[in-house]
Protein backbone atom coordinates (compact mmCIF):
# COMPACT_ATOMS: atom_id res chain seq x y z
CA UNK A 1 0.00 0.00 0.00
CA UNK A 2 1.30 3.62 -0.67
CA UNK A 3 1.68 5.90 1.28
CA UNK A 4 -0.60 8.91 1.81
CA UNK A 5 2.97 11.49 2.44
CA UNK A 6 2.42 14.70 1.02
CA UNK A 7 4.70 17.87 0.40
CA UNK A 8 3.81 21.56 -0.39
CA UNK A 9 4.61 23.22 -3.40
CA UNK A 10 4.63 27.04 -4.96
CA UNK A 11 3.31 26.85 -8.17
CA UNK A 12 5.64 29.00 -10.34
CA UNK A 13 2.97 28.72 -13.09
CA UNK A 14 -0.42 27.42 -14.02
CA UNK A 15 -0.63 23.80 -14.55
CA UNK A 16 -3.73 22.55 -15.32
CA UNK A 17 -6.23 21.18 -12.69
CA UNK A 18 -3.46 21.21 -10.04
CA UNK A 19 -3.78 24.92 -9.90
CA UNK A 20 -2.73 28.75 -10.90
CA UNK A 21 0.93 29.91 -10.30
CA UNK A 22 1.54 31.40 -6.75
CA UNK A 23 -1.13 28.89 -5.51
CA UNK A 24 0.64 26.21 -2.48
CA UNK A 25 -0.32 22.93 -3.50
CA UNK A 26 0.10 19.62 -1.84
CA UNK A 27 1.68 16.95 -4.03
CA UNK A 28 2.95 13.62 -4.09
CA UNK A 29 6.83 13.96 -3.40
CA UNK A 30 7.71 11.81 -6.58
CA UNK A 31 5.49 14.13 -8.59
CA UNK A 32 7.29 17.36 -7.17
CA UNK A 33 10.78 15.24 -7.37
CA UNK A 34 10.61 13.98 -10.67
CA UNK A 35 8.28 16.51 -12.18
CA UNK A 36 7.24 19.69 -11.31
CA UNK A 37 10.52 21.17 -9.62
CA UNK A 38 12.89 19.70 -12.83
CA UNK A 39 10.77 21.61 -14.94
CA UNK A 40 10.94 24.69 -12.92
CA UNK A 41 6.81 24.60 -12.86
CA UNK A 42 6.91 24.18 -9.02
CA UNK A 43 9.27 25.54 -6.37
CA UNK A 44 9.66 24.76 -2.12
CA UNK A 45 7.59 27.56 -0.52
CA UNK A 46 10.78 30.01 0.07
CA UNK A 47 11.03 33.62 0.14
CA UNK A 48 13.77 32.98 -2.97
CA UNK A 49 10.70 31.44 -5.04
CA UNK A 50 8.25 34.08 -3.74
CA UNK A 51 10.52 36.76 -5.11
CA UNK A 52 11.02 34.76 -8.28
CA UNK A 53 7.39 34.62 -8.85
CA UNK A 54 6.61 38.14 -8.13
CA UNK A 55 9.20 39.09 -10.85
CA UNK A 56 7.76 36.83 -13.32
CA UNK A 57 4.50 38.24 -12.80
CA UNK A 58 5.11 41.69 -13.40
CA UNK A 59 7.45 41.20 -16.58
CA UNK A 60 4.16 38.98 -17.73
CA UNK A 61 2.38 42.19 -16.86
CA UNK A 62 4.73 44.59 -18.24
CA UNK A 63 4.58 42.25 -21.76
CA UNK A 64 1.05 42.19 -21.73
CA UNK A 65 0.60 46.00 -21.31
CA UNK A 66 2.96 46.30 -24.51
CA UNK A 67 1.02 43.61 -26.16
CA UNK A 68 -2.07 45.25 -25.77
CA UNK A 69 -0.60 48.85 -27.17
CA UNK A 70 0.44 47.44 -29.82
CA UNK A 71 -3.18 45.84 -30.81
CA UNK A 72 -4.89 49.65 -29.57
CA UNK A 73 -2.64 50.13 -32.62
CA UNK A 74 -3.54 47.71 -34.82
CA UNK A 75 -7.25 48.34 -33.99
CA UNK A 76 -6.68 52.03 -35.14
CA UNK A 77 -4.68 51.20 -38.49
CA UNK A 78 -7.24 48.61 -39.66
CA UNK A 79 -10.45 51.15 -40.21
CA UNK A 80 -7.72 53.75 -41.75
CA UNK A 81 -6.49 51.43 -44.42
CA UNK A 82 -7.59 50.63 -47.66
CA UNK A 83 -7.33 47.10 -49.08
CA UNK A 84 -7.30 46.39 -52.41
CA UNK A 85 -7.82 42.08 -53.83
CA UNK A 86 -7.50 42.08 -57.83
CA UNK A 87 -9.84 38.75 -58.88
CA UNK A 88 -10.91 37.74 -62.42
CA UNK A 89 -14.39 38.15 -62.73
CA UNK A 90 -17.25 38.23 -65.27
CA UNK A 91 -18.43 40.55 -67.22
CA UNK A 92 -21.38 40.35 -64.82
CA UNK A 93 -19.13 41.58 -61.31
CA UNK A 94 -19.30 37.77 -60.37
CA UNK A 95 -16.11 36.26 -59.03
CA UNK A 96 -14.43 33.17 -61.13
CA UNK A 97 -13.66 32.18 -57.44
CA UNK A 98 -14.31 33.19 -54.13
CA UNK A 99 -12.44 36.13 -52.03
CA UNK A 100 -11.84 33.72 -48.55
CA UNK A 101 -10.54 35.03 -44.84
CA UNK A 102 -6.82 33.73 -45.69
CA UNK A 103 -6.53 35.78 -49.14
CA UNK A 104 -7.88 38.99 -47.15
CA UNK A 105 -5.29 38.55 -44.70
CA UNK A 106 -2.59 38.20 -46.91
CA UNK A 107 -3.99 41.48 -48.69
CA UNK A 108 -4.10 43.05 -45.33
CA UNK A 109 -0.36 42.04 -44.48
CA UNK A 110 0.97 43.38 -47.47
CA UNK A 111 -0.99 46.52 -46.77
CA UNK A 112 1.77 46.36 -43.54
CA UNK A 113 -1.30 44.99 -40.96
CA UNK A 114 -0.45 42.01 -38.67
CA UNK A 115 -3.70 40.09 -39.50
CA UNK A 116 -4.01 36.13 -39.00
CA UNK A 117 -6.95 34.76 -41.16
CA UNK A 118 -8.36 33.80 -37.88
CA UNK A 119 -8.83 37.14 -37.13
CA UNK A 120 -11.43 37.67 -40.01
CA UNK A 121 -14.80 37.33 -39.28
CA UNK A 122 -16.57 36.52 -42.70
CA UNK A 123 -19.93 35.07 -42.42
CA UNK A 124 -19.10 33.78 -46.41
CA UNK A 125 -16.83 34.37 -49.02
CA UNK A 126 -17.13 37.02 -51.05
CA UNK A 127 -18.21 36.27 -54.68
CA UNK A 128 -18.56 39.52 -56.69
CA UNK A 129 -16.65 42.45 -57.94
CA UNK A 130 -17.01 45.67 -54.97
CA UNK A 131 -16.69 47.37 -51.35
CA UNK A 132 -17.22 45.49 -48.65
CA UNK A 133 -16.77 46.16 -44.50
CA UNK A 134 -15.17 43.23 -43.43
CA UNK A 135 -15.03 42.79 -39.14
CA UNK A 136 -11.78 41.79 -37.83
CA UNK A 137 -11.36 40.39 -34.16
CA UNK A 138 -8.53 42.45 -32.80
CA UNK A 139 -8.32 40.97 -29.39
CA UNK A 140 -10.57 40.88 -26.40
CA UNK A 141 -14.26 42.24 -27.73
CA UNK A 142 -13.02 44.55 -29.91
CA UNK A 143 -13.45 43.97 -33.64
CA UNK A 144 -13.49 46.36 -36.05
CA UNK A 145 -14.05 46.29 -39.63
CA UNK A 146 -11.68 46.59 -42.32
CA UNK A 147 -12.57 48.08 -45.87
CA UNK A 148 -11.86 46.00 -48.68
CA UNK A 149 -11.91 46.45 -52.68
CA UNK A 150 -12.36 43.54 -54.67
CA UNK A 151 -11.97 44.32 -58.03
CA UNK A 152 -11.59 42.75 -61.58
CA UNK A 153 -7.77 41.59 -62.56
CA UNK A 154 -7.10 43.17 -65.78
Amino acid sequence: MRSKRQVEVLLMQDIGELGKAGELVKVAPGYARNCLLPRQHAAFPTREALRLLDTKRKREAERMKQREGELAALAEAIPATNVTLEMKSSSEGKLYGAVTAQMIAEAMRRAGLDVHAQQVRLEEPIKEIGQFDVPVHVFGDVTVNARLWVVNQP
